[in-house]
């Protein structure tokens, strides 16, 4: 793993000219509950980079693995002491602007990579990626693989990750909730430990479950018409934010979703290589078989937001649980 920011120019400029792809990161500074850390995104971001870079070597021996300095930038971060809050427009202009430069110093190939969920994130991200594509290269959002298959999620392909719940009952509700455990929970927290292990509080064991959460009904009717219409996909897309947008609604707010108490590193470790063959898929495709990206998700969450102007998920923090208990 070379990083790129960090050798002399001259030497960039050289290892730029063998048309490896370039690896990219933007995550938020956030609140990820009283056990994990604001850096929770990177950390895992990071450690996926390194199996799937591990994957990519491999199929691609030829291209030396190249990595730029990752931003600790995100849109939507979830509220808390701590949490920065840029907005989606300074995001998508910064991402645009690293892709530029990138560029400009000779990259052909580049990979947004993430670990965070907001959708006006990704979309962030897919700007960089078009913005690539016309410019003659090849790009891709890895993450979009991941928010994809989210949105219609077969959580049974994850259930070796729950085998350690002794709670028939609870296993089976687990695995089925698990397309609603998307920040600091069971998924995140086990993922967590598996690559930073250090950096989770070891009283994670006593955090109660994330009380249910309803429906957003505005999203839900929206959903419901687009459907009428014929639109499947956002239609989609629509329901699941109208389950999640529930959460923010929590009072108070426990900046978590899912059991984290029942994370385990074995877990993390089982998601990980799930995410990462997915990753290089879609690498393949787009590098091997120069096939289009994977798509980002919610294209109509930008213009329904103002571009980010509206910002439904923040949660004034008075109302946050920021400790244990």
């Amino acid at each position: 793993m070379i990083f790129l920011h960090e050798i002399p120019h001259h030497d960039a400029r050289a290892l730029l000219e063998s048309g490896a792809p370039v690896y990219l990161g933007f995550n938020p500074i956030e609140f990820h509950g009283p056990h994990l850390p604001l850096a929770c995104d990177r950390l895992i971001g990071d450690g996926l980079l390194r199996l799937f870079t591990e994957r990519m070597a491999a199929r691609f021996p030829q291209w030396p693995v190249l990595v730029a300095r990752s931003i600790d930038v995100g849109v939507e971060p979830t509220s808390g002491f701590g949490s920065a809050k840029p907005g989606y427009r300074d995001v998508r202009r910064v991402v645009r602007e690293s892709c530029r430069a990138l560029m400009e110093l000779g990259a052909k190939r580049i990979v947004l990579h993430t670990f965070h969920g907001s959708g006006l994130h990704n979309l962030a991200l897919e700007s960089g990626v078009r913005l690539v594509r016309e410019e003659g290269g090849q790009a891709l959002a890895p993450f979009h693989v991941v928010l994809n298959e989210m949105m219609d999620l077969d959580a049974e392909r994850y259930a070796p990750a729950f085998a350690h719940i002794e709670d028939p009952d609870e296993r089976a509700a687990m695995i089925a909730g698990l397309h609603m455990d998307f920040h600091a929970g069971f998924f995140e927290t086990s993922l967590a430990m598996r690559f930073a292990a250090d950096a989770v509080h070891a009283r994670h064991v006593e955090l109660a479950p994330c009380p249910r959460f309803e429906r957003d009904g505005a999203l839900a009717f929206l959903s419901s018409l687009t459907d009428a219409l014929g639109h499947r996909k956002a239609a989609a897309e629509m329901s699941f934010a109208a389950d999640a947008r529930g959460w923010y609604a929590l009072r108070p707010f426990p900046g978590y979703t899912g059991r984290p108490h029942h994370a385990r590193a074995e877990s993390g470790a089982f998601f990980a290589e799930k995410i990462v063959e997915r990753y290089e898929e879609a690498a393949a495709l787009v590098f091997e078989r120069d096939q289009d990206p994977p798509p980002a998700v919610m294209e109509w969450l930008a213009p329904m937001t103002g571009w980010g102007s509206l910002e439904a998920t923040r949660v004034d923090v008075r109302h946050i649980t920021h400790d244990f208990g």
